[in-house]
């Protein structure tokens, strides 16, 4: 092979990886949109498209109940409040995750004790999970990180040990299945994200909740509006019993996603296949370690994340300046490698300074009995996957792996990277490398 396009050589693509536009918008999406517009029937008094939507989607995971809001951070913050957790309660949440796992948990005035997960699932860790419960815990979130499950099977034994609701964080896991079981029916409650990103997307932004308990659905659905009891039927009481938002989710937005799910499953195969064709051309280079999926479980690649090894591959680095470089010479080759969370969520400035809300709340607003701090280093398989891993494509969606070639392109950019790790070394030796958790925080 030529030399690496890092150093003057020809890329193994003429043009970047395609990844055109998410989501992949058909004459049936417009024309579902267009009919609930000429319907009329646009208000949550009268629509029957969200309605319609959360029948559908409560069918397709498995539940009895579902709801739709106006995004997965609602979702979240609604299965956060129908938990029962209030301010100075506890709630476990995996140290690398996306903001809004943490942040649900602060929007309801309680505290985010981050747990370390799991280095080759890079989901929560139910061992490190038991060791930081405490008598204000009141539940965990499970998320299922790029669309891999995470083990809600131990999570759920050790929370029903200790009392604790299971609330899951399926954003980035829409049919994603454990033996059968499609994840927002293995918890409690369940929150997915349906942004114009996600594997079943809407027009914009949008949530679904779901849960086979009444109850959790009739305590998130006050949260949702107002603070009322939502009703359909009879007049509107204008009586809240509760602290609410306003998280309802438009009519036109869930007409989009009902044309959308009807080809999620389509979608979702052909993804898998190109995802294991990939992992199977990968597999073959030491030091590059494809995405694993356990046995029974269904990976829905959300995310592409690979790890990689100097030492497996032979090269005397560390493994956050190889991983760098490693980088930076397949990124020249045409694809695009990104960084996804380049540090642990306790690290983000927010939970270093625990501002919140404002003088300290509600860290400090005295429902609490013990102070709650935040070192990066708590979490060192956290930190170790951070540095040491990779995304492929830009678009942190699915459409990277939606097309054979795509999946083809990676596979050759990698393999000539690989067959040419003297220059790679060459090059890392050059990096001014540092953990990305310890560069300086850009702050306005």
């Amino acid at each position: 092979m030529s030399a690496l396009a890092l150093l003057g050589g020809r890329p193994v693509l003429d043009r970047e990886l395609d990844e055109s536009a998410w989501p992949l918008v058909e004459d049936a999406d417009v024309e579902a949109v267009v009919a609930t517009l000429r319907s009329g029937r646009l208000s949550w008094l009268d629509d029957t498209e969200v309605p319609a939507l959360e029948r559908e989607w409560a069918s397709y995971v498995g539940t009895s109940q579902c709801m739709a809001l106006n995004s997965g951070t609602a979702a979240l913050h609604a299965a956060v409040a129908a938990a029962g957790v209030g301010p100075g309660d506890e709630v476990l949440v995996p140290a690398l995750s996306f903001l809004a796992s943490a942040t649900s948990v602060l929007h309801h005035q309680a505290i985010p004790v981050f747990v370390d997960v799991d280095p080759g699932t890079f989901t929560i860790d139910p061992h490190d999970m038991e060791a930081r419960i405490t008598p204000r815990t009141r539940a965990v979130v499970v998320v299922h990180l790029h669309g891999l499950p995470a083990d809600v099977d131990r999570v759920a034994e050790v929370a029903r040990r200790h009392d604790l609701v299971v609330i899951e964080d399926a954003a980035q896991a829409h049919g994603a299945e454990i033996d059968g079981r499609r994840v927002g029916s293995l918890g409690d409650i369940g929150a997915f994200s349906i942004m114009a990103g996600k594997n079943l997307p809407t027009a914009g932004e949008g949530g679904l909740l779901t849960t086979d308990r009444p109850e959790l659905r009739d305590r998130a659905e006050m949260l949702k509006m107002f603070g009322e009891r939502a009703t359909t039927s009879g007049p509107r009481e204008y009586h809240a019993l509760t602290l609410g938002w306003n998280y309802r989710l438009s009519s036109v937005l869930a007409a989009f996603t009902r044309s959308q799910l009807l080809r999620l499953d389509r979608h979702i195969s052909t993804v898998r296949e190109n995802a294991d064709h990939l992992s199977t051309i990968l597999a073959d280079l030491p030091g590059l370690s494809p995405p694993v999926e356990p046995a029974g479980y269904h990976h829905v690649y959300h995310h592409y994340r690979l790890r990689v090894d100097p030492h497996e591959a032979g090269v005397d680095l560390p493994v956050g300046t190889f991983r760098r470089a490693i980088q930076d010479a397949v990124t020249a080759e045409g694809v695009p490698l990104i960084e996804y969370q380049n540090r642990p969520l306790p690290g983000q400035v927010l939970f270093q300074r625990r501002e919140g809300y404002g003088r300290g709340c509600p860290w400090t607003c005295g429902h609490t009995d013990r102070d709650v701090t935040y070192e990066p280093e708590d979490y060192p398989r956290t930190l170790d996957v951070i540095r040491s891993s990779l995304l492929v494509g830009r678009r942190l969606c699915m459409a990277s792996l939606l097309r054979r070639e795509n999946a083809e392109r990676v596979g050759a950019a990698f393999t000539k990277v690989f067959s040419h790790l003297d220059e790679v070394r060459d090059h890392a030796v050059t990096l001014d490398y540092q953990d990305p958790w310890l560069e300086e925080t850009r702050l306005w």
